[in-house]
């Protein structure tokens, strides 16, 4: 008996999706394959994509760079994917199909303790989504792979990206988790893909998976 799939993923014909890359100097052949086998299916599929990188160490000024690049263009999308990371081909159709502002995979992080990069809440950011089904909304998530509409960046100031110390300046709050913060004050809600999030991997000294290493 052949089994027909209840959702086929389809390219997104009205979106025109700018995949924007930070790096070093190195990326892995892991990653490199991933983003290959992605522009392939793109390829393939009649989706319209562009890709842009910027070099460099400081990854708040790389993100904001990339954003004031992807503004002159007419895409309608950013599709972050940081250069330590492994994803399925169709993970941006995947993204698409949710139809939201801002979304994305939920992964490990690459340090003990291994823990979730998806937070539900601002007042406790260590109250964080291990796993799930669907789509989940979230106070922020971290933007390996992350789908973000261009209007959100329209429709907030400058910078979109920074860090700031919390209260007792005992730890920074992330780039990532910045610009959910900025976007949230401005009505915009992230959310994540549990489903996605576990065919992904931080990349490191091996693959950490949300999976295998978050319980730790």
């Amino acid at each position: 008996m052949v089994s027909i799939p209840k959702f086929i993923q389809k390219p997104d014909p009205t979106s025109n999706v700018a995949i924007c890359v930070p790096v070093r100097d190195l990326v892995t052949s892991t990653f490199s394959y991933s983003l290959a086998m992605l522009m392939k299916k793109c390829g393939e599929r009649g989706q319209k994509v562009s890709l842009h990188m910027v070099m460099g160490s400081e990854i708040a000024m790389q993100r904001q760079q990339l954003v004031d690049e992807v503004l002159e263009t007419q895409a309608t999308h950013l599709f972050w994917i940081d250069s330590d990371m492994k994803f399925p081909s169709d993970a941006l159709f995947s993204l698409l199909s949710h139809k939201k502002d801002i979304v994305g995979a939920n992964y490990s992080t690459r340090v003990k303790p291994h823990r979730p990069v998806a937070f539900k809440n601002e007042s406790n950011l260590d109250k964080r989504v291990f796993g799930g089904t669907g789509v989940e909304e979230v106070f922020a998530l971290g933007s390996g792979l992350l789908l973000v509409n261009k209007c959100v960046y329209e429709n907030i100031s400058r910078p979109h990206y920074s860090v700031e110390w919390n209260d007792d300046y005992t730890n920074l709050m992330g780039e990532d988790i910045y610009f959910c913060k900025k976007a949230s004050m401005h009505g915009y809600t992230s959310h994540v893909d549990n489903a996605l999030s576990d065919r992904v991997a931080h990349i490191g000294m091996k693959e950490y998976t949300i999976k295998g290493d978050c319980y730790d």
